[in-house]
């Protein structure tokens, strides 16, 4: 489970501090796919990084699963976002040195020793699920942006995480992988994970199970 409480956010500018966020609460309950929806520079990319513990809200509370993840220090944060979120952002990007199979499998390296035995079978069940099971050995060089981006989805559910954040997961996907995408998020969701995605994708947002408009 999600829970939001009176989140607040603003930025400095040459005309002064601009608010982003202001007092914004909701709960996402296990289970569940929710959608963020809004007009760009509303503040949804800047949620759903709160969310995920990347940046620190001016005011307010992010409750993962009943942790409050701003009571934490910045090591136990990020180790808790390894072990119990997958994060999916247009900001990140996959390591150009490392194969798409190991690119896949970082997250459990740096988290519990002990799921990585059963990596690479992980990894290669996600890229087969996304349709780039073929490409487990090139590198990202190799492939096009689409490919690349289900390559950091892959990397996201690694862990097996509890809470999915995606920030539009399907900006740069063709229909159908996109459908694909979705379908695999509402699969998480109905196995009884949280899911919360930004999309300006009207198909996408018909899948979720309710929307949050900011």
């Amino acid at each position: 489970m999600i829970r939001v409480n009176g989140i607040s956010k603003t930025f400095p500018s040459p005309r002064g501090v601009v608010p982003v966020l202001r007092d914004f609460s909701f709960t996402v309950p296990s289970g569940s796919c929710f959608g963020i929806a809004g007009k760009s520079g509303a503040g949804k990319s800047t949620l759903l990084s709160i969310i995920a513990g990347l940046q620190e809200p001016d005011e307010g509370q992010v409750l993962i699963d009943g942790t409050d993840i701003f009571v934490l220090d910045d090591r136990r944060r990020a180790l808790f976002r390894n072990q119990n979120i997958g994060f999916v952002s247009q900001e990140q990007s996959v390591l150009a040195h490392l194969t798409v199979r190991d690119n896949v499998r970082l997250p459990a390296f740096l988290g519990d020793g002990r799921k990585r035995l059963r990596t690479e079978e992980r990894a290669e069940q996600l890229l087969e699920s996304l349709g780039i099971g073929h490409l487990a050995d090139c590198y990202p060089a190799e492939l096009s942006g689409g490919e690349n981006h289900r390559v950091l989805i892959a990397r996201a559910l690694m862990n097996e995480p509890g809470i999915i954040l995606a920030d539009e997961p399907t900006g740069s996907l063709e229909k159908e992988q996109a459908t694909a995408v979705v379908e695999i998020f509402r699969a998480l969701a109905d196995e009884g994970r949280t899911v919360l995605m930004v999309s300006h994708d009207a198909d996408a947002l018909q899948r979720c199970d309710e929307i949050i408009r900011i």
